[in-house]
């Protein structure tokens, strides 16, 4: 079988037309970085990513090898080991021209690592922003070499989960798919339990976002993307915030303007919205051979496509077509389009977006050797695979060509239309609080009971406060242990008198601080992620990992507790009803000693039993038997608001315990935080994937406006997970973790 001209593939150091791309420099070794990996020395960075990074390493005889590290976040959990260590053997099982092997792997080390085979060539993302788009020929080859690498991939039972244009290397040999599978060890482990996806959202299929089940199909939707992007250096479905992006995947076609017409054909057959639609990696790499051919030369070309009557683009009908080997078929069809002087158009046509009994004509070359039909793969092996033919209108043959096939796979709409970043307006920030030059970014933030003061923690153990005002820092003291060790901090809380900090270390204690002396009151031993205080600052909720909601007397210098509730399973949020008569408590939803799944439950604090045992049981347990992410009450404390990872966040009458609404849209992935504006009309909500923040009407539970981070690199904006309305409900800060900043909107209602 005749593949795309093989001197069109692109590498690191000539390719087609002149394209010409070569290699990043390496990154010195920092203070931080390890010098040795098991048996390999380390010699220089290659990158980062979100799971570790990866270095240069030597054997002991002195061979190239990449070294991928992973983050400590990970190394220290052990439901992500055991899923690495699952995907690292399947990933040893791929074999292939076109993918990096795995080499060598130590998966107890205390920070695990993995080798793969070096290579020295630069990434598809580095190629492009260097030297520009490939030529479509080059493009197309490179087009067909990765759904090869692909069908490598998934032969070994391997999902790949992040194909992109930085996954892929360029050698003098082809394109090399790199970090095949490993993505998924993070979906699955407490490190992504908010429900956040380790894909980069340009590329994520529809069903990724949704949460869906996930299958080789969605590889192929991500390599549209690459296709397009590698044709024009552009994304399918526009720049801007992931949230923007991830709202044009799911309800908007990929816009492919730009992309030269062969290119156009294939990406658009892979970025189908119906995982069934669209093609396996053998018939991608046909609909290259295909375009390949077609741009060999030859005689112009008219050519329709005709589904059956009856069927959708993706089932197609009987034709006819005739030639050597080919048996005779019957078709239906309608005439093609005429202009108005009653001939056929001529030139290149516009693409078209057929719906299920449309015709779709193409103008373009046809291959060099008439008079033959090249076969098409089974047409049993997929719903939506390569059966249409085409006819020859004004010519003695049939042929089939790729421009055709794009009526079997685009999807209906028109693609050509200009897209929205959002269906509702969307603001920039009025302010940005920057941290200083190689400070963690904020983890967790807190307005003072005044709105004047904003506090801030973050992962290099520094308390932070800002005047907002002046947006200047106005104290900074640091978070440490009763030892002296610093550790990070995830999670601030003023008291509502202002007199008071509480903050979450990972060491299982919680700090608490004198604001005006800025000095360490106290330190409790029985520590979480979660924090809240009454409203009349007399006592302070704790959440633990353990399973345990624990109330304590701030004013006391001990580790002494007025009550504890048994939540029975992680608690993940934690809130302080307003009137000061409830606690609710959120977590997983792993099951319960008492046999029951307690996710979200409400606790009666107007009448507290000091007794040690705790609580005998919640005042109520709302009917909702799945993980919990966020939580917050409403400004009179009679509705609880409740975030999931399915984007989902209901919202529940806290007298009776049901449901009175659920806020909902597809782009809204993985709850993040939530928060009720001060008067009670709003709820903000961020998403574990990253963009800004999302305002929503309480009232008829619609959103109404994005806030944009205003920041964008080339992996998108920004990503905010943490937001709280000032007191006063002027401002809106958001915790930005891509960049290390907060950023300052006004609301602007």
């Amino acid at each position: 079988m005749s593949r795309p001209d093989e001197s069109a593939v692109p590498h690191g150091r000539t390719g087609d037309a002149g394209w010409s791309a070569v290699a990043p420099p390496h990154l010195p070794l920092g203070a931080a970085d390890p010098a040795v990996a098991g048996p390999y020395r380390l010699e220089a960075v290659l990158g980062a990513g979100g799971m570790g990074r990866v270095y240069l390493g030597r054997t002991p005889a002195g061979s190239a090898v990449a070294v991928k590290l992973v983050h400590r976040e990970y190394a220290g959990d052990a439901a992500f080991r055991q899923r690495f260590a699952q995907e690292v053997a399947a990933a040893r099982r791929v074999q292939g021209l076109y993918t990096v092997p795995v080499v060598d792997a130590d998966l107890q080390a205390d920070e695990p690592w993995l080798a793969t085979a070096y290579v020295p060539g630069p990434s598809l993302q580095h190629a492009v922003a260097e030297s520009g788009p490939l030529p479509a020929d080059a493009a197309l080859a490179l087009i067909a070499r990765v759904a090869e690498a692909l069908q490598s991939i998934h032969a070994a039972d391997v999902i790949h989960r992040d194909l992109k244009p930085s996954n892929i290397l360029l050698t003098d040999d082809g394109p090399k798919v790199i970090d095949f599978g490993i993505a998924r060890a993070a979906d699955l482990t407490a490190v992504t339990a908010t429900g956040v996806r380790t894909g980069t959202p340009a590329y994520m299929a529809p069903e990724y976002i949704r949460g869906q089940t996930v299958t080789e199909a969605g590889d192929i939707f991500a390599l549209g993307g690459v296709a397009h992007f590698a044709a024009t250096g552009g994304h399918a479905f526009g720049g801007g915030t992931d949230h923007g992006v991830v709202y044009r995947i799911l309800e908007q076609e990929p816009d492919l303007d730009g992309s030269p017409e062969p290119v156009r054909a294939v990406a658009a057959a892979c970025l189908a919205k119906d995982p069934e639609r669209r093609p396996t990696p053998a018939e991608v790499i046909e609909l290259c051979r295909l375009a390949a051919a077609a741009g060999a030369g030859g005689h112009p070309a008219t050519v329709l496509a005709v589904p059956a009557p009856g069927t959708s683009p993706g089932v197609a009908g009987p034709a006819v077509a005739s030639g050597p080997g080919d048996a005779e078929r019957t078709v239906s069809a309608r005439p093609t389009a005429l202009d108005e002087a009653g001939t056929p158009p001529a030139g290149p046509a516009a693409p078209a977006a057929p719906g299920p009994h449309d015709l779709a004509t193409r103008t373009a070359a046809a291959p060099a050797a008439p008079g033959t039909v090249p076969r098409p793969p089974d047409p049993d092996a997929r719903t939506g695979t390569l059966a249409p033919l085409a006819l020859l209108i004004g010519g003695a043959v049939a042929v089939v060509l790729v421009l055709v096939l794009i009526a079997v796979f685009l999807p209906s709409g028109d693609p050509g239309k200009p897209q929205a970043d959002s269906p509702y307006d969307t603001y920039e920030p009025t302010g940005t609080l920057a941290f200083p030059a190689r400070a963690a970014g904020p983890a967790g933030i807190d307005f003072s009971p005044d709105s004047e003061t904003l506090a801030t923690v973050g992962d290099d153990g520094k308390i932070r406060l800002w005047d907002v005002a002046r947006r200047k820092q106005r104290a900074a003291f640091t978070q440490d242990d009763e030892a002296g060790n610093v550790f990070g901090v995830g999670t601030v809380t003023y008291s509502p008198d202002g007199k008071l900090l509480a903050t979450g270390l990972p060491t299982g204690q919680t700090g608490l601080w004198d604001v005006a002396k800025r000095r360490p009151l106290n330190y409790l031993h029985m520590g979480g992620e979660s924090l809240a205080f009454s409203p009349d600052s007399k006592l302070l909720a704790i959440g633990s990992r353990t399973g345990s909601v624990y109330l304590f007397d701030p004013a006391e210098r001990s580790d002494d507790i007025v009550a504890y509730f048994d939540h029975r399973s992680d608690v993940t949020a934690l809130a302080f009803s307003p009137d000061g008569r409830t606690v609710a408590s959120a977590g997983d939803d792993s099951e319960s000693n008492s046999g029951r799944n307690d996710t979200t439950q409400l606790w009666n604090v107007a009448k507290l039993d000091p007794q040690p045992h705790g609580q005998d049981g919640p005042r109520k347990i709302l009917d909702q038997p799945r993980e919990a992410t966020a939580a917050a009450f409403s400004p009179d404390s009679r509705t609880l608001a409740v975030g999931h990872p399915d984007g989902e966040v209901w919202l529940w009458d806290v007298t009776t315990g049901r449901e009175k609404g659920m806020l909902r849209n597809d782009y809204l992935t993985a709850v993040a935080d939530l928060e009720f504006s001060p008067d009670g009309k709003t709820i903000a909500t961020t998403t574990a994937l990253g963009g800004g923040v999302l305002l929503w009407n309480v009232a008829d539970r619609m959103p109404r406006a994005l806030l944009e981070t205003g920041e964008e690199d080339e992996e998108g904006k920004g990503a905010v997970e943490e937001v709280t309305f000032s007191p006063d409900g002027k401002l809106i800060a958001g915790a930005d973790r891509k960049d290390g900043a907060v950023r300052l909107w006004r609301d602007p209602r």
